[in-house]
């Protein structure tokens, strides 16, 4: 093969990839989110039959959606994972109920999900959080699942002082990192949504607890660790042995979410 023949190719395959980067640069958002979308009257009908009801602030704008039972005293805001909406998220809850958590859990709206208006970005996702959690008006425990561990890091990064603690299952350090996992060949810097929870926690001073599976293929737990070693508050990591992304909650047994509990409720020095 002569010299322009061999260029040709080359160029033919830089083609190539140049076109795939830009497919999955236009589309990376579809990659990234996968919502449930209902009717807010199906929406209403699955929320009384899992003990929800809706969450409306102050003014009558709908947030999301809170729990009949729990205290306001210590509340805790809920951002769910990926797939699905919020009120598939019931199954956490009745294990932190048992083990101490007595707080109502107010789970957030994400705009795309559910019946909530909207296209989920970082942007919209970390505002419907943080307009939920200036709504409740208290410091609160953060909770985020998978991808909505991202948006509670930003959402605390922020409103510090409306944060008591922190529980983050099966998080990662940055979408960026997952995205450079699931595709090397793709350079990282067309990640629009990078969530970017190391540099979201640098400067938190509150306890964090974190849950990771030690076989997560879908935010390996390498992620989960850094991010564990770079906070600079309390804080607590469970690594669930031989575990994959979404067995790893289910999985905890009842000492262990007492001992995760305890540690998301420890007092907190008074606040300015």
């Amino acid at each position: 093969m002569g010299t322009r023949s061999v260029k040709s190719v080359l160029l033919g395959i830089l083609i190539i990839y140049l076109g795939l980067c830009a497919v999955v640069f236009l589309r990376q958002r579809s990659l990234l989110y996968f919502p449930t979308v209902q009717t807010e009257a199906s929406m209403l009908d699955e929320a009384r039959s899992r003990g929800f009801q809706r969450w409306i602030n102050s003014s009558g704008k709908p947030m999301g959606w809170m729990t009949s039972d729990g205290t306001d005293d210590l509340p805790i805001l809920v951002c769910h994972g990926n797939a699905g909406h919020p009120l598939h998220r019931g199954m956490l809850f009745p294990a932190l109920r048992a083990a101490g958590m007595t707080g109502r859990f107010y789970v957030v709206d994400y705009p795309g999900f559910g019946s909530r208006a909207g296209k989920p970005t970082q942007t919209s996702l970390v505002d419907a959080a943080v307009e939920g959690l200036e709504s409740l008006g208290r410091p609160a425990i953060l909770l985020g699942e998978s991808l909505g561990t991202g948006v509670v890091a930003q959402a605390a990064n922020k409103r510090p002082d409306l944060v008591q603690s922190m529980l983050l299952l099966t998080p990662f350090d940055s979408i960026r990192n997952v995205a450079a996992y699931h595709y090397p060949w793709l350079p990282s810097l067309l990640v629009l949504d990078s969530f970017d929870s190391i540099a979201a926690l640098k400067n938190i001073q509150v306890p964090v607890a974190i849950i990771a599976a030690e076989f997560d293929a879908t935010t390996p737990s390498a992620g989960a660790r850094r991010l564990y070693e770079s906070l600079q508050g309390p804080k607590k990591i469970v690594m669930m042995a031989g575990i994959d992304h979404n067995d790893a909650i289910d999985s905890l047994t009842p000492k262990q979410w007492r001992e995760v509990s305890d540690f998301l409720k420890m007092p907190q020095p008074s606040r300015p």
